[in-house]
């Protein structure tokens, strides 16, 4: 039932209570007291009396109802209305079931994923004062005339006013020199008046030029938006736009964005990581201005609660954030844009545990917008939807201007170790920075450190250690010295010398970006290093200044993790290399040649974007491997034809669906006894189902792969089910009995319908 007052009889609000607790998750009728049923509407946040001691707390309306369950004596009134508009936007109201259904999380974890954590924590508006002219024209000019002789200042405070009226009072005693006791003066004279009044925090200080005319489209970029204003006049829509790195996948969501704004409609654009935010935003301000805002988890409180609320005041048309801003409160959405859509950054590791491309869609279903994925290497399972016909797939082959893409050159390490070198550079990639350095351009060097979960390599055949029955890399588990899988349970012992050639150069995997910077430096000690890995953006502002500073020519060599492959654009580039592109290639996870393959594509992309071009260099232990092979000719279809075939082989992802039931405890005995006391309810259970039965490819117990952090065991319950709807929604049923069942265990547990992580 939409809108604010129903006519006749009296008017009940449905209202969820800010109080995460399972017994509270549900709608509370309130009546609505006559003087409040003008003001109260879907959406709003009010105050009620709540339990028996009628504690006063907040609550959201989610719907407006004629008639009640309950009987007039039994319900409680609303106290007040908290706001004077709807903090939810009527539209994203059904989108509260779905995510409580969907991710398994309360009602009141949906909605503060929507709502700006400010506005809960009573965030103090920010005021100025600004200085205004209480009369203008001959009468203003009398009075500088009249006042010239007696205060300069006080002359330069009209004059000031007389050319532009309204400024902030710092600013004109910053530009008049003037003291607060001449302003003060003309005040008591009645000549000006200074106003309080509201001003919105800025997150941006920087503004870019406004304005700029589009660049001049390719024949791809045209096709691409013309296929797109075709869906936003229809009003939906799902997309997956596979572009190589370079080839203008921004100017086609600016210009998509510019002709939804045509429409008046209104557009969410998604970047994976902060450290993008920065090139992305000013891209969109430079064409939108101030219609554009940010939100992302870097703003201060107060940042956010203001750009939120420039939103929630149709203020501005155009949001560009990280994960969050897909629940930035529109009422006329028509654009979706996920950037960069298979980094896994969009999923929350919080709970709720949603995806931001699950959601996004969800959100275009439901408010008739156009969703478009972008990527140069597109997720594997999106990429077989879109196959099967859940997207429409538009392509873009080439760079901008023709460019080519950068030749890759891959280094074999085990050569180098039979050379003697043992530095983390090979000769090549040695040879390579001091060229760059010598010539004045840029290095991107990447080191990803991912892989927490230690996997066991040989550096003379590069044989990786890997399970019998999952074709899963081992777990190297420092405390037994034993190798586990962390999908069948299997464990090995570690092997001294290389089951593959013999060799005793076999060891368990790992350097970090600190040590990677100190290496370097001793090598090439006039280079101008600037690192960017966790540690080092960890302060407001830093991903933007580290990116600015390189992007300005102020170091030659930006180091870091995956947070630098993916998106950025610096001309002065030449030289990309992977110190190491093994890390990620044998996590214990079964997407572990996928993101070996899309992050060497990505970083391999930052290389060759000016007019100097580029070289990739690539240094691995494994130099077969498909992975590194495909990447090093930037050839995403034949990676993708040969991997989907071992998922279909293993029966993994998008060939089955995986459920995680993560478990932690201080006591590893208890621990494991609920993990497998889980298991068995579960079979049990499944057994007792036909439905759950024919869905089910296997279940059990497993120590998770990082088996403790902060002195807590950690073990999991893998489900693996078909991936039908209609097994997925049993499966779904059978979680929220699960929950309810270890609702009252003293042991954390997690339940993940969606992991993207098994580690």
């Amino acid at each position: 039932m939409r809108g604010s007052l129903v006519e006749g009889g009296v008017v009940y609000a449905g209202v969820i209570i800010d109080q995460a607790h399972p017994s509270l998750d549900r709608v509370f009728h309130y009546i609505i007291p006559p003087e409040l049923r003008e003001r109260v509407q879907v959406g709003m946040r009010v105050q009620v009396p709540f339990g028996t001691s009628n504690r006063m707390v907040e609550g959201y309306v989610v719907r407006l109802d004629t008639a009640a369950d309950v009987p007039d004596d039994k319900i409680k009134a609303i106290d007040s209305v908290l706001d004077d508009y709807p903090v939810l936007p009527q539209s994203m109201i059904p989108l509260i079931g779905w995510m409580k259904e969907e991710y398994h999380c309360l009602s009141i974890e949906a909605i503060r994923c929507m709502i700006p954590p400010g506005l809960r924590a009573n965030v103090k508006k920010k005021a100025q004062k600004l200085v205004f002219l209480n009369d203008y024209g001959d009468v203003v000019e009398e009075r500088i005339d009249h006042i010239a002789r007696k205060s300069k200042y006080m002359t330069d405070v009209l004059r000031l006013l007389a050319q532009q009226d309204g400024i902030p009072l710092e600013e004109v005693r910053a530009v008049t020199g003037a003291p607060l006791s001449s302003i003060k003066s003309l005040e008591k004279r009645g000549w000006i008046r200074i106003e309080q009044q509201e001003v919105y925090r800025n997150p941006w200080d920087y503004e870019p030029d406004t304005g700029v005319q589009p660049k001049a489209l390719t024949d791809e970029q045209r096709s691409a938006i013309e296929t797109l204003e075709a869906a936003l006049i229809r009003g939906c829509g799902k997309f997956l736009l596979q572009g190589v790195t370079g080839s203008g996948k921004t100017e086609v969501y600016i210009q998509a964005a510019q002709k939804a704004l045509a429409l008046n409609k209104q557009v969410i654009v998604l970047v994976p990581e902060i450290s993008l935010t920065p090139q992305t935003v000013e891209r969109f301000k430079s064409h939108f201005g101030q219609r554009v805002a940010i939100l992302h988890s870097g703003l201060s409180l107060g940042e956010r609660y203001d750009e939120w609320r420039r939103i929630r005041n149709q203020q501005v048309d155009v949001v560009v954030g990280a994960r969050s801003a897909i629940f930035a409160p529109f009422e006329r959405l028509g654009l979706i844009i996920v950037d960069e859509a298979h980094e896994d950054s969009y999923k929350s590791d919080m709970q709720p545990r949603y995806h931001a491309v699950g959601v996004a869609r969800k959100r275009c279903e439901l408010e008739g917008a156009v969703l478009l994925l972008g990527s140069a290497t597109p997720s594997l399972t999106d990429y077989y939807l879109a196959e099967k016909g859940m997207y429409k797939t538009i392509k873009m082959k080439h760079r901008v201007d023709h460019r080519p893409l950068p030749p890759v050159e891959i280094v074999d390490m085990r050569k180098e170790i039979e050379l003697g070198n043992r530095s983390i550079l090979s000769g090549a990639l040695y040879r390579a920075l001091a060229d760059v350095l010598q010539k004045g351009e840029q290095a991107i060097l990447l080191l990803n450190r991912r892989g927490y979960a230690q996997f066991v390599s040989c550096r003379s055949c590069g044989f990786v250690v890997k399970c019998h029955n999952c074709d899963i890399s081992l777990t190297y588990h420092a405390y037994d010295k034993t190798l586990k899988c962390h999908y069948c349970g299997a464990s090995y012992p570690y092997p001294n010398v290389c089951p593959g050639c013999g060799s005793k150069y076999i060891k368990h995997f790992g350097i970090g970006t600190q040590r990677a910077e100190e290496e370097i430096k001793k090598l090439f000690p006039q280079a101008r290093i600037i690192r960017m890995d966790m540690d080092t953006t960890s302060t407001k502002g830093a991903h933007q200044r580290i990116l600015r500073a390189f992007g300005e020519g102020k170091y030659d060599i930006l180091l870091g993790t995956q947070m630098i492959a993916k998106g950025l654009d610096f001309p002065r580039v030449t030289l990309v290399g992977v110190i190491a592109a093994d890390t990620s290639l044998h996590l214990p996870d079964y997407r572990s040649s996928e993101k070996a393959f899309q992050l060497i594509t990505q970083v391999a992309g930052r290389a060759g974007r000016g007019p100097r071009g580029g070289r990739v260099i690539i240094q691995t232990y494994q130099p077969q491997h498909y992975a590194i092979q495909f990447a090093a000719r930037h050839d995403y279809v034949g990676f993708y034809s040969r991997e989907i075939e071992i998922r279909r082989q293993f029966l993994y992802p998008p060939f089955s669906h995986i459920i995680r039931i993560l478990m932690m405890d201080e006591k590893e005995e208890d621990l494991i006894r609920l993990a497998i006391d889980t298991r068995d309810w579960l079979k049990q259970r499944i057994d007792g189902s036909p439905v759950l039965k024919q869905g089910l490819i296997d279940v059990g117990a497993y120590s998770a792969p990082l088996e403790r952090i902060n002195n807590r065991y950690r073990w999991q319950v893998l489900i693996r089910i078909r991936p039908d709807d209609i097994y997925k929604q049993a499966y779904h049923r059978l979680m929220d009995e699960c929950l309810e069942r270890l609702m009252g265990v003293k042991e954390t547990t997690i339940v993940d319908f969606y992991p993207l992580s098994l580690l």
